[in-house]
């Protein structure tokens, strides 16, 4: 899928999120419950619609980041207007299942911002998570050092079981941080952040026919 279908696009992007029943507007709604900027809002919920294009638009499972599923939860709170207005515009019902932090769930969420990649581009850092890879570099770096300036040290002392000991806690630092670059980490999910809408992790995933998350 790498070509934009500008009629739903249209409908998805032009659809009034609903006020609630005292008339606040729904940008308003999702300022409050997650005390956020009317800045940070707009563009949470210009993610939310292109997160939805791609669950009316592909057939696989789409995974959302935290900040988006947290826009789409309000919108479901709206159940008129999600089930009877929105999903008609996007063709078919698209239902909200509980994810996970399983292989395939990580998968999904992967493919997911590869194909909203191909339609719209980079996605913005505070929406969709990506791990800070020069951060992880450079501790690497610094482990790497620290390691051999004590395998020295350790070497000229002579006291290898002091050594094994005070090397066990760097080492096992050095093998987690490494891992941490593998690929199929790249986009690892965290699920336990204070702040959605700084890092956006994977929430819960959606996709046409109601098949759950790592299932």
């Amino acid at each position: 899928m790498t070509s934009l279908n500008s009629q739903l696009w249209e409908l998805i992007k032009t659809h009034k999120l609903p006020d609630d029943a005292a008339g606040k507007p729904f940008i308003e709604q999702l300022m409050a419950e997650n005390s956020i900027s009317r800045d940070t809002a707009n563009v949470a919920i210009a993610e939310y619609q292109k997160f939805m294009y791609l669950c009316a638009a592909r057939t696989e499972r789409n995974v959302p980041s935290k900040a988006v599923d947290l826009v789409w939860h309000l919108h479901m709170q709206h159940s008129r207007d999600y089930w009877d207005v929105f999903c008609k515009k996007l063709g078919k019902p698209v239902h909200h299942n509980p994810g996970g932090q399983s292989s395939q769930h990580l998968d999904d969420y992967k493919a997911t911002v590869k194909a909203y990649s191909d339609l719209f581009g980079t996605p913005p850092k505070g929406i969709w998570k990506r791990k800070n890879r020069v951060g992880t570099f450079m501790m690497l770096i610094f482990l790497l050092v620290f390691i051999c300036i004590g395998t020295t040290s350790i070497v000229q002392s002579g006291d290898l079981l002091f050594g094994v000991l005070w090397l066990s806690v760097p080492l096992v630092c050095f093998v987690t941080t490494l891992n941490s670059l593998t690929s199929k980490s790249e986009l690892t999910l965290i699920f336990a952040s204070n702040d959605p809408f700084a890092d956006a992790d994977a929430g819960d995933c959606g996709s046409g026919d109601g098949g759950g998350c790592g299932d």
